[in-house]
């Protein structure tokens, strides 16, 4: 896929995984151009990063690596506001709000300066 996303569009969430290490959460993503893609939210309960691990309290876009606050991260908020879910699952909406809102707070900010390397 060599065509920017455009999520500006609708966003369907076909997807949502939650993993077991403290609060990861991918969510598997469509937009109206049907442009698949991938948008992962790494835990930040443990700010202690492993070789071969994702940086934690994080987002990736497609296993990339998104810039805190850059034009890329606010268009992705934006869009996953509005996005719509593909299964009816309450949950999976308060469990993206929750990510949503930790990615837009002041905290998102200094715990990236407390990682610790190991």
């Amino acid at each position: 896929m060599n065509d920017k996303i455009d999520f500006s569009l609708s966003i369907e969430i076909e997807d949502i995984a939650t993993w077991m290490d403290g609060g990861s959460v991918t969510l598997q993503c469509r937009n109206k151009k049907n442009q698949e893609f991938e948008i992962e939210f790494v835990q930040h309960v443990s700010l202690v990063l492993y070789e071969h691990t994702n940086m934690p309290g994080r987002m990736y876009l497609n296993k990339k690596l998104v810039n805190q606050r850059s034009e890329l991260e606010n268009e992705i908020i934006e869009g996953l506001t509005t996005a719509k879910f593909k299964s009816n699952n309450f949950s999976d909406r308060l469990i993206l709000e929750e990510k949503l809102n930790y990615v837009r707070s002041e905290k998102y900010l200094t715990d990236q300066e407390k990682i610790k390397i190991k």
